[in-house]
């Protein structure tokens, strides 16, 4: 607890603090309110949730600073997470899909998504790649509600609409799909994780998920395991410009 503490107090992550813990809380309520779980998976539920505020890895292992910025700007934007990446690699960001299927929703997703036991989503799994350079950005993946969106958002990003044959695979991110549609990224979480953990100098990314909306109705569950390489490469100038910026830095995560 008291690494998780000193992890808190770190100067970079003291604006994130409020809304992190908000949104434990938040999570936590819903937790416990959840109709579908028993005590023991409660439990398991909040031990996880819980396990966000876990301790950082150690000062010396690599782009540990850069990627306690990360986790602050993901842990306040409220726009797609793809244009603060491409901020902060400097060049466009695509997705090599890796899987897309539509699905029945879990108990869990269909109460975050207000949906009715048995609705059906798009999964959409992936990775998240600079379009000059091939750096490899994030590992994402996403649970849409295909009625909830524009035939126009459907259309970019591969899903058919009702009776309609499958179209081809799309490489565009679920958020530059949604960027020019008023979207708002309703931030669920985001902290530092290790690549192997317990090995010393391990490299440091970041995991993050977030609700997606659109007027006011949820349309997709959303996370992001973003790499060590992109927190090395926005180290510096990058990260101050996105903080600063009124859209994709702390607004447009």
């Amino acid at each position: 607890m008291d690494d998780s503490l000193a992890w808190l107090r770190d100067p970079a992550a003291d604006h994130a603090l409020r809304d992190l813990l908000c949104g434990l809380i938040r999570d936590i309520r819903v937790i416990l309110g959840h109709p579908d779980l028993g005590n023991t998976a409660k439990l398991a539920a909040i031990t996880d949730k819980v396990g966000q505020l876990a301790a950082p890895p150690g000062p010396g292992a690599s782009g540990t600073q850069a990627a306690i910025s990360v986790v602050a700007l993901l842990a306040r934007g409220t726009g797609p997470a793809t244009i603060l990446f491409e901020e902060l690699a400097g060049e466009q960001v695509r997705i090599e899909l890796t899987g897309r299927a539509d699905r029945p929703l879990t108990a869990a997703e269909c109460l975050e998504l207000h949906t009715s036991p048995g609705a059906y989503g798009h999964l959409r799994t992936g990775t998240l790649r600079t379009a000059s350079s091939g750096l490899a950005v994030a590992e994402v993946s996403s649970v849409v509600v295909p009625s909830r969106l524009p035939a126009s958002a459907r259309r970019a990003l591969g899903i058919p609409g009702p009776d309609e044959p499958a179209p081809p695979p799309s490489d565009v991110p679920l958020g530059k799909a949604l960027a020019g549609l008023g979207v708002h990224r309703e931030p669920m979480g985001a902290r530092l994780v290790r690549d192997s953990a317990g090995v010393t100098g391990s490299r440091v990314s970041v995991e993050s998920s977030a609700r997606m909306w659109l007027a006011g109705v949820p349309v997709a569950l959303a996370s992001e395991r973003v790499t060590a390489e992109l927190c090395r490469r926005a180290g510096g100038g990058r990260l101050a410009d996105a903080r600063d910026m009124p859209g994709p830095g702390l607004r447009a995560s």
